[in-house]
This record gives C-alpha cells, sequence and structure tokens, in this order.
C-alpha cells in the first residue's frame, strides 16, 4: 500500500501523480462497467424471467439512482474521515456484492433492492474517485483531473452496452451479472497501490470566505443542473425524434456528441487550454445551446450528428471547468463534500431535464422540446458567468 501523500506541495504536477491519476481514473471505468455492461440485458431479464412490463423494467433501470445521488454529497463527508481508498475499497465492494446477486432476486421487489444497494456503492465509489484525481495534481491539472471521471465513463459505456450484450449471448443472463460484478474487484488493487492525499486539521484555509465558498459551490451546480438538460436531450430524446420522422440510425447522434467529447479530452492531455474566463465558459455554453437548437430543427440524421458534435464541444469542459470553480472556491477540508455534492447535481440535472422535457415533446412535439432545452441552456450560461467572476481564477 502506497503511503499518503501531503496536498498541494507543488505548483506544477510531475509525471508520477498524473500517473497516479490515470490509475484511478482506469479504477472509475472498471467500477463502473458493471452498471454499463448490464444495461442492454437488465430488460429482457425483467420481462423474461420475473415477468415484469414496461414499467418494473422502467423502475430496475432507475432504482440505482435515488440512492446513489443521495450517498454522494455523504461520502464526501465521510471522504476527510475516511479517507479515499476506504470509500473507494467499500463502495466496489457493495457493487460487486448487489450486481453478483441479480440472479438470486426472485421478484421485482427484490431486484429493485439489488439496484438500490447498487446505487449505494457506486455512489460512494464514484465520489471517492472523482475526488483522488484531483487531490494528487498540483493547480495546473485540476481541470484535467476533473475531466477524467466522466471521460472514462462514456467509454465504459460505449464498450459496457456491446460487449454486455455478447457476454449474455455466449453464457447467458445469470453468469453474465456475476461476470459484471466480479470486475469491480479490478478496483481494489489500484485503490491499494495508488497513494491518497489524506488532510490535516491544520490545513484549512483561513482566506476563504464562507459567502464566497458558498456562492462558489451552489451557482457552479445550479450551471451543471441546466447544462445537463442538454445530455438528457441528446441522449433521452435523439432517437426518438428521428424515429417519429421516419429515420432511421438516430443513435449515430449520441455516438457523435460521445466521441466528441472523449475525444477532446483525450486531447486536453496535449492541448493545455481552460475555458476559467467568463468570456470563454459563455462560449462553450452557446455551442452547446446552438447544438441543441440545431437537433431540434433538423430534418435529416446530416444535421443532427452536426448538432451532436455542437453539443460535445460546449459539454467537453464545462463539467470540469465548473468543478474547477468548486475546487478553487472551498477549503481543502471541504473539497470532498464540495465535489461530491456537485457532481450529484449532474444526476439531479440529468432526471429533471429527462422528466421535465418529455412533458414539454409530449405536449409540443420534439422541436419545441429541443428549443426549450437550449433556453434552459442559456439560463445556465448566466449562472456560469456569475460562477466564473466569484471564483476569480487566473
Amino acid at each position: 500500500m502506497r503511503t499518503e501523500l501531503e496536498p498541494e506541495i507543488e505548483t506544477t504536477t510531475d509525471k508520477r501523480a498524473v500517473r497516479y491519476a490515470l490509475l484511478i481514473a482506469l479504477a472509475n471505468g472498471l467500477g463502473y462497467l458493471p452498471f454499463a455492461l448490464t444495461i442492454p440485458i437488465l430488460p429482457g431479464h425483467v420481462t423474461g424471467r420475473l415477468h415484469g412490463g414496461p414499467a418494473e423494467v422502467g423502475a430496475v433501470i432507475s432504482g440505482y439512482a435515488l440512492t446513489a445521488l443521495l450517498s454522494r454529497p455523504v461520502s464526501g463527508t465521510l471522504m476527510n474521515r475516511l479517507g479515499t481508498r476506504a470509500l473507494t475499497i467499500g463502495g466496489a465492494v457493495l457493487t460487486v456484492l448487489a450486481t453478483v446477486c441479480y440472479p438470486l432476486a426472485g421478484s421485482i421487489t427484490e431486484l429493485i433492492g439489488l439496484r438500490m444497494l447498487l446505487g449505494v456503492g457506486m455512489g460512494a465509489m464514484l465520489a471517492a474517485v472523482g475526488v483522488w484525481p484531483v487531490q494528487l495534481v498540483a493547480k495546473d491539472r485540476q481541470g484535467w483531473a476533473l475531466g477524467l471521471g466522466g471521460t472514462v465513463n462514456y467509454v465504459a459505456i460505449g464498450l459496457g452496452a456491446p460487449l454486455g450484450s455478447l457476454i449474455e449471448h455466449l453464457v447467458g443472463t445469470a453468469t453474465t451479472f456475476v461476470v459484471s460484478g466480479l470486475i469491480a474487484l479490478l478496483v481494489i488493487p489500484i485503490a491499494l497501490y495508488v497513494p491518497e492525499v489524506r488532510l490535516s486539521s491544520t490545513s484549512e484555509r483561513a482566506d476563504v470566505e464562507q459567502d464566497r465558498a458558498l456562492l462558489g459551490v451552489v451557482l457552479p451546480s445550479v450551471a451543471l443542473i441546466f447544462t445537463a438538460f442538454g445530455f438528457a436531450a441528446v441522449s433521452s430524446f435523439a432517437v426518438a425524434k428521428f424515429d417519429a420522422l421516419g429515420i432511421a440510425g438516430g443513435a449515430v447522434v449520441v455516438t457523435a456528441y460521445s466521441l466528441t467529447v472523449v475525444l477532446l479530452r483525450v486531447a486536453g492531455s496535449w492541448i493545455r487550454w481552460e475555458a476559467t474566463r467568463p468570456v470563454e465558459l459563455a462560449g462553450l455554453f452557446l455551442v452547446e445551446a446552438l447544438g441543441v437548437a440545431l437537433l431540434g430543427v433538423s430534418d435529416g440524421l446530416g444535421p443532427g450528428v452536426v448538432g451532436g458534435v455542437l453539443i460535445g464541444v460546449g459539454m467537453w469542459q464545462i463539467y470540469p471547468m465548473l468543478g474547477l470553480f468548486v475546487v478553487r472556491s472551498v477549503s481543502e477540508r471541504r473539497r470532498a463534500t464540495a465535489l461530491s455534492t456537485f457532481g450529484a447535481c449532474f444526476t439531479v440535472g440529468l432526471a429533471a431535464g429527462s422528466g421535465s422535457l418529455g412533458l414539454v415533446a409530449q405536449a409540443a412535439g420534439y422541436r419545441t422540446m429541443f428549443l426549450v432545452c437550449a433556453v434552459c441552456v442559456g439560463l445556465g450560461l448566466l449562472v456560469a458567468v456569475a460562477a466564473a467572476r466569484v471564483a476569480r481564477i487566473d
């Protein structure tokens, strides 16, 4: 087990810290794979073996979300006492136990209970591995570190869904659940190897103003909720919009969005530009809003794909930059709680966006729904600019 490190001793990140951060990102992806691998096979398991319907499928698929959302801020508070390593390992163990027990669930209720347990485990683990890379690097790489988790999760979802279907075809549903769960055990040796940063009681920064700290968390979190509406629109309704137009292949829009985010964040390892100024950040929100609007008014896949790419370009840096504002606005001892709460707000935005935009689409059609979503992203722009001014990052 690696020894502990002192927080932010250097102002420039060395190669060793970058390597450690990448290892934690790998652990993030491995811990997310049990969720990604089971996405395509859970619906069939519910409707087949458990004799459920569409409503039961929805309840099972979303069953993890509430406990994952609630456990992330709690995990952030616990991190100062237990450390990121303990939360990561504990969350991974819960994720394994919940997933491998899926075949043992004899009813919809039991399966939902296991999904809620999964949410607790994933909430704790993802909160820890989201904070850990930021603690390992110096200020010059914190924005990059904040984007690592989302990048590997996009990759995990992109690879996990087809891989889960393939494994099920080869070995059956029950074995796929077991294999998917056991993959999360690979998180443990990584967590034992990478050093963690433990903060002493004397590490509290005295120069952090309480009012500024509160605004520094609330404003980026609200802006993140609004920007998550764009993700909700493209992930939940892009395929449905083109299906309604009689155009097959709408999933390519989602792929274009995801690949854009992943490629730009990978390129960000070498392109050292961060949208920390209000004007630059506003530009990213405008690009996202433009992409959402273009997706809404498009009558063909070509413009729709361009819209997906534009949404990806906007969201490439929005999450890590808003997270960076949170990091720079709070003291080191409050960082874990603040970042965990901030990360949970993306889930809030995704849930609120999917629900409210669905109602708009039902009432007024998909075109109007996407335009309303673009306006919501515009509201996020206003809040994000205020957040950038509060954070005052040079």
